[in-house]
């Protein structure tokens, strides 16, 4: 037998009302083998940049094919495309407002199609809800095998927004806090490549130093270190960064380059 098709979901729809629910239902009237994966529902509420981060942590474990519906959506209702995605590894459905740039660029997506084809969406779609009447419908018709040229017209301009990079600065970078972890770590957007030439990093502020591991640093002591995610993280031992920083997610962070 087939293994039955995967969908993940990550939204900034939180546990406390039922839309994440409704999506699955949604998903499951229309194909009921499918195995739902919840990767996140606590993005920071409108952040699309953090939304991005966390699903492409996750696409390496994924069988390829897996579907990866994101939905970070402050223009619900408004002009930005519907999208679906092919890539190497999976199958990205969202909308076009900067959460699958960074998921098709560094998936090499080679088919786009806009989401429009009235076979697909419910005669009169809601302006608050596109995670039940757009996004959740898509990805259970492709989890039931249909091709994404059915969905709509082919989308040869990119989609918006790639991730955003370190911006560099006479004396280093600045870069920002693209994630904030149930332990308060501070995840950057400052890859792991140039940890070697990284003398300090400053949060607010608050200046912190390299440590090689968490347990590198006395209880308390706040330091940077090399994340599993390929990029810098900002913690403290034993300690919430976050709280104790006072940074959070889009927060500015300044890197100070090693002098020569």
């Amino acid at each position: 037998m087939a293994n039955p098709p995967i969908i993940t979901l990550t939204t900034d729809f939180g546990h406390r009302d039922p839309y994440v629910g409704v999506m699955k239902g949604v998903i499951l009237s229309i194909c009921p083998t499918t195995r739902i994966v919840d990767l996140s529902h606590e993005v920071t509420p409108f952040h699309t940049e953090q939304a991005p981060f966390l699903v492409s942590q996750a696409v390496p474990y994924f069988p390829p094919g897996t579907i990866h519906v994101a939905v970070v959506d402050p223009g619900v209702g408004g002009s930005r495309r519907a999208l679906i995605a092919q890539g190497r590894r999976g199958v990205y459905v969202g909308p076009d407002n900067g959460i699958l740039g960074p998921l098709l660029a560094d998936d090499a997506a080679v088919i786009v199609h806009q989401i429009g084809t009235p076979d697909f969406l419910p005669k009169h779609p809601s302006a608050t809800f596109h995670g039940r009447d757009i996004f959740a419908p898509a990805a259970a018709h492709l989890a039931m095998g249909k091709p994404l040229a059915d969905f709509g017209p082919a989308v040869t301009d990119p989609p918006a927004a790639p991730f955003v990079e370190p911006e560099a600065t006479s004396t280093g970078w600045r870069g920002q806090v693209i994630h904030v972890d149930r332990f308060g770590n501070l995840i950057t957007n400052i890859p792991v490549f140039l940890a070697e030439r990284i003398a300090s990093i400053t949060v607010g502020h608050h200046t912190v130093y390299h440590a090689s591991h968490f347990g590198g640093v006395k209880p308390g002591v706040a330091a940077f270190i090399q994340g599993s995610s390929e990029r810098i993280e900002v913690f403290v031992n034993e300690g919430n960064a976050s709280a104790v920083l006072g940074a959070n997610v889009g927060g500015p962070v300044l890197v100070a380059r090693k002098q020569a």
